[in-house]
């Protein structure tokens, strides 16, 4: 009889083997929730591959900001006042409604958004078309805004500033410091 060299010593191969398929499966599960399955509607074409206005960074200019403004079922009206509120042609905006909305409601969101003039001229608000749960208490709390912020870079890496804003947020002020 042959007996092999096998690099879990102590152990059965079909024990190693097992483990072995336990952690592919784990690793298959992490990386699908790493890369989610998330469709985009954009108001414009990417901003690196075809810029419309050139926005001028540096020493004696003002940061440019980056929002993502997220919100819930029945919010789009809501996100849309806040986003003419904070609106400036520097600022890369980011919206998301989560699960709980409809697709139509996502959709009438992006068609409001695409009908404004002003963000269809500069291209720097974007809506995301699918989303996912999200659980202000979980472990999605953090990895939201992470994954916008990621998709804000793969859009336009050109910001200072990450802000992460919901429906129900108003500003007092413009960020050129007149009262609303």
């Amino acid at each position: 009889m042959r007996t092999y060299k096998f690099p879990c010593r102590g152990l059965d191969y079909r024990l190693c083997l097992l483990i072995l398929a336990v952690c592919l499966v784990l690793y298959g599960t992490v990386s699908r929730l790493n890369t989610p399955n998330v469709s985009y509607v954009t108001m414009s074409k990417l901003r690196h591959l075809n810029p419309k206005h050139v926005i001028s960074k540096g020493k004696g200019y003002p940061p440019v900001l980056a929002y993502w403004i997220l919100g819930s079922k029945g919010e789009s009206k809501k996100m849309l006042r806040l986003l003419k509120a904070l609106y400036h042609p520097r600022n890369q905006y980011l919206l998301q409604l989560d699960d709980r909305s409809s697709e139509s409601e996502r959709m009438d969101l992006a068609i409001s958004v695409k009908s404004i003039k002003v963000f269809e001229e500069y291209g720097n608000v974007n809506v995301i078309g699918k989303s996912y749960a999200i659980n202000r208490m979980g472990s999605s709390a953090l990895s939201a805004p992470l994954h916008a912020a990621a998709l804000l870079l793969k859009l336009n890496p050109d910001w200072d500033w990450f802000i992460t804003l919901s429906a129900s947020d108003y500003p007092l002020m413009t960020q050129d410091g007149k009262c609303l």
